[in-house]
């Protein structure tokens, strides 16, 4: 009997370690796999900022400036591309002038970083940030040119809870070996 059932069991073995080594040779010769459908697992962190934010900021026009301003506005937040990003929408009055603006904000699954792109009606020009989350909030950094000048800004948020959070805007001119701290801000969530 065993005589009759070794070809088998060597039939058997010998297939399925040939199906291991051709599926490990494909998976080294083929282009990486599609990302899963769907939003990263990580936007579910960001998805308590969902609904309508109100605000009160201190900021200055000119970061060497010691003038500050007192604003204050709204913030709506939304999920969007099917949950795969949060979009949001600030408006308030800004030197008597209606100041728009937002960013759309996610987790690269390749980059292992979250990445915003801001907007706004003043300065009128796309601006990509690079950050990480921190155990309380996040920091954003991306560079840009302010007056010609390429400059490296920063938007950290932090105290983050579901109901409140602060913000705090800085640039440096020379690097990021200087920072100048341009606004401050408190947010609280609408009931």
């Amino acid at each position: 009997m065993m005589k009759k059932l070794f070809p088998v069991i060597m039939l058997a073995v010998l297939l399925v370690v040939s199906g291991q080594i051709l599926a490990q040779e494909a998976k080294e010769g083929e282009a990486p796999a599609m990302p899963p459908m769907g939003p990263p697992e990580e936007m579910k962190q960001m998805a308590f900022l969902v609904g309508t934010w109100d605000y009160t900021m201190k900021m200055k026009m000119n970061p060497a400036d010691t003038n500050w301003m007192d604003t204050k506005g709204t913030a709506t937040y939304e999920m969007a591309y099917g949950g795969a990003a949060i979009r949001s929408t600030i408006e308030q009055q800004l030197m008597g002038q209606s100041f728009i603006g937002g960013d759309l904000t996610s987790y690269d699954r390749d980059a292992k970083k979250w990445q915003s792109v801001w907007i706004d009606n003043m300065g009128a020009k796309l601006t990509m940030f690079n950050g990480t989350k921190t155990a309380d909030g996040m920091v954003l950094e991306g560079q840009e040119l302010m007056n010609g000048m390429p400059t490296i800004t920063r938007m950290t948020s932090y105290n983050m809870t579901p109901t409140t959070y602060d913000w705090k805007g800085e640039v440096s001119m020379d690097n990021g070996k200087t920072w100048m701290t341009w606004g401050t801000a408190k947010y609280i969530k609408r009931q």
